[in-house]
């Protein structure tokens, strides 16, 4: 019996496995999709896929400390889940019960409509099993930061309800080092951002001059999506100059998803004796991350872009209970000249998103789309 178990079992993780639609051809696809048909991949809930990672996140943040914070409040969360029970059994019920509806729907306006009706339904109930717990926030904030390391203490900003956290983080001037966003107030003077100045070269036999301009065009589009139980992913282009990836889990015990898209260009420079380019960028970025905890454990979700030369994050997280959204919308530029052997020549941007949720009544989610309407590369030549 013990041995037709576990064969039934192979049997259904097969079956449920080969049930995820991984990716669509050019004539099932709408026609913004169809433009780059073949990088659309989009996988559903199942048991597990995974598909190569080629956009590693930028993300400073270790995993260990998500895992870290969730051992840290689980006796918060035993707590407070006993108290909730007795403050209102039927409340409670009913509360399971839109959760369930809420893991039927699939991502989108709908779902994000719904999130916000169910935090404000039971904010009230949230907030009155809280007080009872007598939880010290003011320790539990102080134990939370500490776990991350050290360079990064200072990035973390707490709500001001049921110890909900996020991250609003970027990496600005092709600095190494990750710091709150421009409308912020400790965001640096720009040329606080820079390296050193080198010391003087010795005067070239030439002087720099500009030559052929190139607008690259998007040759690829290189999509990544992972999945991990109940959740939901999705990676593609959009058009001539889009990507878009969306990363969601559902209210089920346990979900967790990645995934992650990259523009590059198909330059091929004309002039061999130039061996530097100005490169011109003008970039539209618009992102969200959401997470939602009732009656389950840590939620987090994140959305980040990296564009070489700049980089931002956000990441929320909602450790015991509540609900917290984040989004971010941005114009960005770059102007920088590098040579032609460096890797940035063709390389647009890439996005990622992530999302995890672990309990019975968890959910989380991203989506995050960037558009470079304009990329220019000019060859500069010695003469």
């Amino acid at each position: 019996m013990k041995h037709v178990s576990s064969c039934l079992f192979l049997v259904l993780v097969l079956v449920l496995s080969n049930c995820t639609k991984q990716s669509q051809t050019d004539s099932n696809l709408p026609i913004e999709k169809a433009q780059l048909g073949r990088t659309a991949l989009i996988s559903k809930a199942t048991l597990f896929t995974e598909q190569k990672d080629t956009n590693a996140s930028v993300s400073p943040i270790p995993q260990k400390f998500f895992d870290e914070v969730g051992e840290l409040v689980a006796p918060v969360q035993e707590k407070l889940n006993s108290i909730l029970e007795k403050i209102d059994p039927e409340l409670n019920k009913a509360y399971q019960e839109d959760a369930k509806k809420l893991g039927t729907i699939e991502p989108g306006a709908e779902k994000d409509r719904l999130l916000e009706i169910m935090n404000e339904k039971y904010h009230d109930f949230m907030l009155k099993g809280w007080a009872e717990t007598g939880i010290d926030e003011k320790a539990y904030k102080e134990k939370i930061t500490g776990l991350l390391p050290e360079e990064l203490r200072g990035l973390i900003r707490f709500e001001a309800e049921f110890l909900i956290f996020y991250f609003d983080i970027a990496r600005p001037y092709g600095s190494m080092t990750w710091m709150l966003p421009p409308d912020h107030d400790n965001y640096p003077d720009p040329d606080e951002t820079k390296p050193p100045t080198p010391p003087t070269p010795p005067t070239p036999p030439c002087t720099w001059g500009a030559g052929n301009i190139y607008y690259p065009s998007i040759n690829s589009a290189n999509a990544y999506t992972y999945k991990l139980m109940a959740s939901y992913a999705a990676a593609y282009g959009i058009g001539s100059n889009g990507i878009f990836s969306s990363a969601f889990s559902y209210p089920l015990p346990w979900g967790q998803s990645r995934s992650g898209v990259s523009l590059t260009g198909n330059v091929n420079f004309a002039n061999a004796a130039c061996t530097q380019v100005k490169v011109h960028k003008e970039i539209i970025w618009n992102a969200a991350a959401y997470a939602f905890t009732f009656y389950g454990h840590a939620s987090v979700g994140t959305a980040e872009y990296n564009t070489g030369y700049n980089a931002e994050n956000i990441t929320v997280v909602v450790p015991v209970i509540g609900y917290f959204r984040l989004e971010r919308k941005k114009n960005i530029t770059e102007d920088y000249t590098i040579t032609k052997t460096d890797s940035r020549v063709n390389f647009g941007a890439s996005i990622k998103t992530t999302a995890f949720s672990e309990g019975v009544f968890s959910n989380a989610g991203g989506r995050n789309q960037l558009y470079i309407p304009k990329w220019t590369i000019t060859e500069m030549c010695c003469q």
